[in-house]
């Protein structure tokens, strides 16, 4: 049986503590990074803006509606904002998240679209478009909210004409009036991409 000798095992304990330390550092190094903000990328790649609302979708007060409708939950959802009228900016909106829809293809049976507005206005959802497979996929379903939830919330209409919902209810992204759909599909399809839910 071979006995190290006291030099040797010294020589060892070095070894194995350079070799921990050197597993350590890139943990460490990550840790100052993200704790002290040292690093951040300058810019995102996404085209909407990223919304922080920490209620979920799911759980607005809708009106005249105990639960949020079942056949929109575990998908992705793009909610079109309608204010009082339908201006020309929301129809073209309307027109721009069909295209988007028929331009997912196969991707798009994991997509609703939702026409979103207060209770004091009486315009019916646009009519679902033909040749787009199932019809529970290519209608529109409207939603209201009672005027004061509406009120609470000014950022709707004022700075978002639709929002992206993910299938867990969270608000991902909005993109105001003079946003561009081809920028909305490009996120979309991100998205899509990077999740399996829905």
């Amino acid at each position: 049986m071979h006995v190290l000798t006291e030099r040797q095992i010294r020589r060892n304990r070095r070894r194995l503590s350079c070799l921990l330390m050197l597993l350590l550092v890139p943990f460490v190094l990550a840790w100052i990074l993200v704790r002290f903000e040292i690093w951040r990328p300058s810019e995102t790649i996404n085209q909407g803006s990223i919304i922080q609302e920490k209620q979920p979708f799911y759980r607005w007060p809708w009106q005249a509606r105990e639960h949020f409708p079942d056949q929109l939950k575990q998908h992705w959802l793009l909610v079109l904002v309608q204010g009082k009228e339908c201006q020309i900016p929301c129809a073209q909106w309307q027109y721009q998240l069909q295209q988007i829809h028929k331009a997912l293809g196969k991707e798009g049976d994991r997509v609703r679209r939702v026409l979103l507005q207060s209770v004091l206005n009486t315009l019916p959802a646009p009519e679902a478009p033909q040749g787009m497979g199932d019809i529970a996929v290519r209608r529109w379903h409207n939603l209201m909210m009672s005027e004061p939830a509406w009120q609470a919330r000014p950022w709707l209409e004022k700075d978002y004409q639709v929002l992206v919902v993910d299938p867990f209810g969270n608000l991902v992204t909005g993109y105001a009036p003079d946003h561009s759909g081809s920028a909305l599909l490009k996120d979309l399809r991100r998205l899509l991409k990077a999740s399996s839910a829905g």
